[in-house]
């Protein structure tokens, strides 16, 4: 039994009127849905629970999927610790804390209400324009910062509850659309690449913007190089292979030999030693291991949780000007960011219908729950949660449905108490997992039509200005721009030859194939 549910936008409220249908699992094509204002639960019965059968799938294949991704997206809890850690600084533990719960939240949400292989968590590049922009750079004070993410927040929320989102999305060009899986693939491989999250393959130059590291033995960072390499080697011998479970396997390899060998030489001797660039030294007071410092943590939430409020007078005091340009940069961020990972990663996991577009009933929940998610990690303390294109990971190890995003919800909750483990998966066995994910993710850009020049290099645009600028939002800008520019300098040309000259520009917003159409 198929169930709709429609979003009255005039009281903002979620009431849900249910419809039967024979066809459970056939998309409709209502313009309710057409407008963004229903949604699909259908996956939500007891037959075949987020249709794991339908789609191909297996209950195991789901869990394995959930697990994957949650290893591959574990770097971001440390990481965003110690970033949100710059402007909230002394709550290291209440961090976690909210990281944890507010990406266990997002993913519960995710998967509940889209049965959509998404994860979500506080995003790290959004974390960053929080601490060192918003609060160290204009001088806003943190709990005013969480109230901005909890206005823009609040924003999201009624863009997806009146449609606007949707409609929004659906604005996209087609070869922008068809480029973003590949962007983001690439933006994946240069996170990879570097010495932060990933494999530490690049370092900057001052010459060239950037460089390869060195990978002599005389250099103490080349051994985490050389082992992220073996578990690149490994873990694609493993794709090849078509192993069930590869990219966990790889992650567990990583991790094992990174733990065993410090477990093994300690600090004064061993080759695993971070960050990059300070030589091992262990008496320096950024060097760390990567290595469990036990099993339980006790969770808390102390000052942090609720903070917003405290934040909101913001809004209207003489900190206004920079609260609310915030609440504008946090809005159209999460904006394209997720409308581009979700496009990405549905039509990775082959979630896409003929025609490319992602099934409307369920886009409209995925949104709901993106909004919600933020809502919740603005209250809970954390900056704007979003839709992680590390999801991926999951999709390339097999999974099709939202149990996987339970699955990967489950073990950020219980990262609540086994803080010490999850922040003891090191980079080295993280990174090569991306940079695949990437590769796989990359292939998207065989949808692209390259001999359609109108399409092809605002698409190009976009996937190289993803990763240069490490920002999916401003690749989808840049390409946007790029393809309306051209078709108004095509206008004059098209009239001239007898040709609509709103020829493209009515292909995104009817949703048909072009078609040449005379004056």
């Amino acid at each position: 039994f198929a169930q709709t549910v429609s979003f009255h936008s005039a009281t903002l409220a979620l009431a849900a009127m249910l419809a039967v249908e024979k066809q459970p699992l056939k998309e409709s094509s209502s313009i309710l849905q057409a407008m963004g204002l229903s949604g699909d639960l259908s996956h939500l019965n007891r037959d075949d629970p987020f249709h794991v059968k339908y789609r191909g799938s297996t209950v195991w294949t789901e869990v394995r999927g959930g697990l994957v991704a949650f290893l591959a997206m574990s770097y971001t809890m440390p990481v965003n610790v110690g970033v949100l850690g710059k402007a909230i600084p002394g709550m290291s533990t209440q961090l976690h804390v909210a990281i944890a719960l507010s990406a266990a939240i997002g993913c519960f949400l995710m998967g509940g209400l889209s049965g959509w292989p998404f994860m979500l968590a506080p995003g790290m590049g959004t974390n960053a324009f929080f601490a060192f922009t918003v609060v160290l750079g204009r001088g806003l004070p943190w709990q005013s910062a969480l109230a901005a993410v909890f206005v823009a927040s609040c924003i999201f929320f009624l863009l997806s509850v009146t449609g606007l989102r949707t409609v929004m999305i659906r604005c996209f060009p087609h070869g922008v659309r068809d480029a973003i899986g590949a962007g983001m693939g690439l933006f994946l491989t240069f996170i990879a690449f570097q010495d932060s999250e990933g494999m530490g393959l690049t370092v900057s130059n001052k010459a060239v913007l950037v460089g390869l590291n060195s990978l002599s033995f005389d250099s103490y960072d080349a051994a985490k190089i050389w082992m992220s390499l073996l578990v690149l080697c490994v873990t694609a011998a493993f794709y090849a292979m078509k192993m069930p479970g590869a990219p966990m396997f790889g992650i567990l390899l990583g991790t094992l030999i990174c733990w065993i060998e410090g477990w093994l030489r300690g600090e004064e001797g061993t080759a695993f030693g971070y960050p990059f660039g300070i030589n091992g030294v262990h008496t320096d007071p950024e060097f760390h291991m990567y290595l469990p410092k036990g099993i339980l943590s006790e969770p808390r939430l102390d000052g942090l949780a609720g903070a917003f409020l405290q934040g909101l007078k913001s809004a209207t005091n003489e900190h206004a000007p920079e609260f609310w340009s915030a609440v504008l940069t946090f809005c159209y961020t999460d904006l394209l960011d997720a409308a581009g990972t979700f496009f990405a990663v549905a039509k990775f996991a082959g979630l896409a219908d003929a025609t490319g577009e992602l099934p409307m009933g369920r886009q409209n929940m995925a949104y709901m729950a993106d909004a919600l998610a933020a809502i919740c990690g603005s209250m809970l303390g954390v900056s704007t949660v979003v839709t992680y294109v590390e999801s991926g990971a999951a999709v390339s190890d097999g999974a099709k449905t939202g149990l996987s995003s339970l699955v990967t919800g489950a073990c950020f909750l219980a990262s609540v108490f086994l803080a010490p483990l999850v922040s003891a998966i090191p980079p080295l066995a993280t990174g090569p997992i991306l940079l695949l994910v990437g590769s796989l993710m990359f292939g998207e850009v065989k949808n692209v039509d390259w001999q359609d020049y109108e399409e092809s290099m605002p698409a190009f645009l976009t996937i190289v200005t993803m990763a240069f600028t490490f920002n999916i939002g401003y690749g989808i800008i840049f390409g946007m721009v790029m393809w309306i520019v051209v078709q108004l300098l095509l206008m004059p040309y098209r009239f001239f030859k007898g040709i609509d000259p709103l020829l493209r520009i009515r292909g995104p917003l009817s949703d048909e194939q072009d078609a040449e159409l005379s004056v």
